[in-house]
């Protein structure tokens, strides 16, 4: 959540300073914003419903989470700050946003989701593969 906050920084200083903004009416860039908002808290609620409160607080390394939206996606509590930080570029109509949101998703997100991808595999091994080779890592897919 803390390049989340990063965005919004970006995006409320360039947006009072008189930078570019996206060409949107006003009504469509609220929507998209509300839009993206929502999924992106549901996708939080749902990721942090999902964990045991052991697992949430690193205390417990041994339990994979693969119910429930983990059985879609194996990533959405990153997805969802990805999406909440394009809410806030969105709702600021802030093109300086827009391009940090995707610095963001590019260098940080990804960066951290590899690096967990490596880790689980090292902990739990085939167990952890097999579950990879089943669910998306950002987009469900059959």
């Amino acid at each position: 959540m803390p390049w989340v906050i990063v965005v919004f920084v970006v995006c409320f200083f360039t947006n009072k300073s008189g930078l570019p903004l996206l060409p949107l009416a006003d009504w469509v860039s609220y929507l998209a914003c509300a839009f993206l908002a929502v999924l992106g808290m549901s996708l939080l609620a749902l990721g942090v419903k999902a964990c045991p409160p052991k697992v949430l607080a690193g205390r417990d390394r041994t339990i994979l989470v693969t119910k429930g939206i983990y059985s879609y996606i194996r990533h959405p509590i990153c997805l969802s700050c990805m999406v909440l930080s394009f809410s806030v570029a969105m709702g600021f109509k802030s093109i300086i946003g827009l391009i940090a949101a995707i610095v963001v998703l590019a260098i940080a997100y990804l960066r951290i989701v590899l690096w967990e991808e490596k880790e689980l595999k090292h902990r739990f091994g085939q167990e952890y593969c097999d579950y990879r080779s089943k669910v998306g890592m950002f987009i469900p897919h059959n």
